[in-house]
């Protein structure tokens, strides 16, 4: 039996395993400058909140990386806007023009809409983050209903950014210092700090990496306590925001949006342990949180332990939403908690594992995540479309060597748990779990309270398809 589920999974655009150093250059000559949109009109409670725009990808379109970037011919402009949580507080949108068809996702959250021509109302039962679609997932309106205040304040010694608009570049950080982004300040450049301790990046504002051309939005090697709340992380180069060989790093209520080029990550958790990633939104144009253990980390820290993601947003146009992989040069991943997260969009696989590489991939719970539709029009690699038929899975557990595998060693993954999966989405093409071989397994897999487009599935559904290499699922 083939190990592999799908070719085209092995088609995700090819990953550089070295680190990226950071310049700031524009990238492209035709792209969007963050500024505010005329066309739309937010209020809140009778005050006008500030629309931004924020270039996304228009199809799920990839191919590997051939020395230039992604033309934005492929891509579309879409808004977000961000403001405080008032309770009982109307929100009333004024579109540019009058509304058909309107949908507020995640869908769970129950945000009913009154639409009236060309305005839409509603009200909010706290802070959230959520996205308004007009018939279909174009173009759509990202909103970010914050808690009024942060839970640190602003240090007096911070570096501090005020409203308006910084040209900073590459900003630098040392042990016990913090950057404040306030609200209304618009920070274009990127935030890298390496062998340091007790660190901050806090405020409304936005992190806009439009003007780097190469390397990440955040990038933290051998940090240790660091502390991400309330911000924008907007338009990387690359693999977004990325704690390498770090340890006890929490991101709170951090919005990241405006994704399109290629290989653009949302949090990419490598070779770190004790991290937090909770309140949060990420619109990745790839994957959305990925767990991966690089070989040029290996030496650095061998375990990645005690990782949780819970609260969150998560939409992606291409990819995985929560990918554990594909490189796992780690002896262990274990303990670690997937929990009370909403999927408005996604593409291939919603939960994916493929190990790889060496690692042992223990103890992992996925726990109350809703997951809904997936986006499949005019997906193509390269110049060639591609067949859509298994996108829209709920998960994928595999091990496999894959064109990202950095060592010869096979590794396994034992003991996962999925309770109160809901696929709701018009579109579920089920649960696939692949071994490797006799000493190289899927193992242990407790599946309970899977639901697929309303209706619990059994042990015997045809949902849930797994190769001669998977023992002991248990489906209740």
């Amino acid at each position: 039996m083939l190990r592999a589920i799908n070719l085209f999974f092995k088609y995700i655009l090819i990953v550089s395993c070295s680190f990226h150093f950071t310049s700031c250059h524009s990238k492209t000559n035709d792209e969007l400058i963050d500024k505010p949109s005329g066309e739309w009109k937010i209020e809140v409670d009778g005050t006008p909140v500030t629309v931004h725009q924020a270039r996304v990808s228009k199809y799920p379109h990839n191919q590997a990386f051939e020395g230039y970037q992604r033309p934005v011919s492929q891509t579309e402009i879409a808004h977000f806007a961000c403001f405080d949580y008032k309770k009982g507080a109307m929100v009333r949108i004024t579109s540019p023009k009058n509304v058909n068809e309107c949908k507020i996702r995640p869908t769970e959250f129950g945000i009913v809409p009154v639409v009236k021509e060309n305005t839409i109302e509603f009200t909010l039962s706290g802070p959230c983050q959520f996205v308004v679609e007009f018939g279909d997932h174009h173009e759509a309106l990202h909103l970010f209903a914050n808690p009024k205040k942060l839970t640190v304040e602003r240090s007096a010694d911070a570096r501090y950014f005020g409203p308006g608009t910084h040209e900073a570049g590459l900003i630098t950080m040392r042990s016990n210092e913090m950057v404040y982004i306030d609200e209304g300040a618009i920070v274009y450049g990127a935030i890298e700090s390496e062998n340091t301790s007790n660190i901050k990046i806090v405020g409304k504002g936005i992190l806009d990496s439009s003007h780097m051309n190469s390397g990440h939005s955040i990038s933290l090697k051998g940090v240790s306590n660091a502390h991400i709340e309330g911000i924008v992380v907007k338009d990387p180069a690359h693999w977004a925001v990325v704690p390498y060989y770090c340890n006890g790093i929490t991101f709170d209520n951090v919005k990241l949006v405006g994704f399109w080029r290629y290989n653009a990550d949302g949090i990419d958790i490598v070779n770190s342990s004790d991290v937090t990633i909770k309140n949060s939104f990420v619109r990745a144009f790839d994957d959305c949180i990925a767990i991966k253990g690089q070989k040029a980390c290996y030496d650095k820290q061998k375990v990645i332990e005690n990782i949780k993601v819970d609260n969150c947003v998560l939409w992606n146009d291409w990819g995985k939403i929560i990918e554990f992989g594909a490189e796992t040069v780690v002896d262990v991943i274990r303990d670690v908690t997937i929990s009370n997260c909403y999927i408005p969009r996604f593409t291939m696989v919603a939960l994916d594992m493929q190990n790889g590489d060496r690692a042992r991939i223990e103890n992992v719970h996925f726990n109350n995540i809703s997951i809904e539709e997936p986006i499949t029009e005019n997906a193509t690699l390269k110049d060639e479309p591609l067949d859509t038929g298994s996108w829209g899975r709920t998960v994928n557990l595999e091990i496999t060597g894959t064109p990202w595998s950095q060592d010869n060693i096979r590794g396994s993954i034992n003991n996962v748990y999925f309770e109160n999966i809901r696929h709701i989405g018009s579109v579920c093409t089920g649960i696939a779990l692949m071994g490797y071989s006799e000493e190289h397994k899927v193992s242990n897999i407790h599946i309970k309270d899977y639901y697929a487009k309303g209706t619990k599935v059994t042990g015997t559904s045809n949902l849930i398809r797994k190769n001669n290499y998977v023992t002991n699922v248990t489906v209740e």
